[in-house]
């Protein structure tokens, strides 16, 4: 499922040129590496677009664009989660993401996403945020 926006979304699509040969995934995190878009990876403590389209890149850095949504704190997206949700520890909290589509319950290094709604087992809406040290 990775991050779908479920508000906010109209005006906030841009054209970003990419990293040589990156396979991006569709509604899946992306970030900046040396001036070019990449996918993002666990560990990673900003995200500030997530892709609308699945593509691999061309070689070469630059030498391809891929379409993405800008995210704002303002937006909520509907994400998966590690491992099994439950209200009372996971609801008002804060998390790392653990690969390019997917909040890592058992991480809160980074804390770049706020948690505030469970949809089942192991989906959960909420925002992106800052790194909160």
């Amino acid at each position: 499922m990775s991050f779908i926006p479920l508000n906010q979304e109209e005006g906030k699509l841009v054209r970003l040129l990419t990293t040589s040969a990156t396979t991006f995934t569709r509604y899946n995190a992306v970030k900046f590496t040396s001036g070019y878009a990449a996918a993002a990876a666990s560990g990673d403590n900003q995200v500030d677009y997530i892709a609308m389209e699945s593509k691999t890149s061309a070689t070469g850095n630059g030498a391809d664009t891929i379409l993405c949504l800008k995210v704002d704190p303002s937006q909520r997206f509907q994400c998966d989660c590690s491992t099994t949700l439950v209200q009372a520890t996971h609801c008002g909290n804060r998390y790392d993401i653990s690969a390019a589509g997917t909040i890592d319950l058992a991480a809160t290094t980074d804390k770049i996403f706020l948690l505030e709604k469970i949809v089942s087992t192991t989906v959960a809406e909420g925002y992106f945020q800052q790194a909160i040290a």
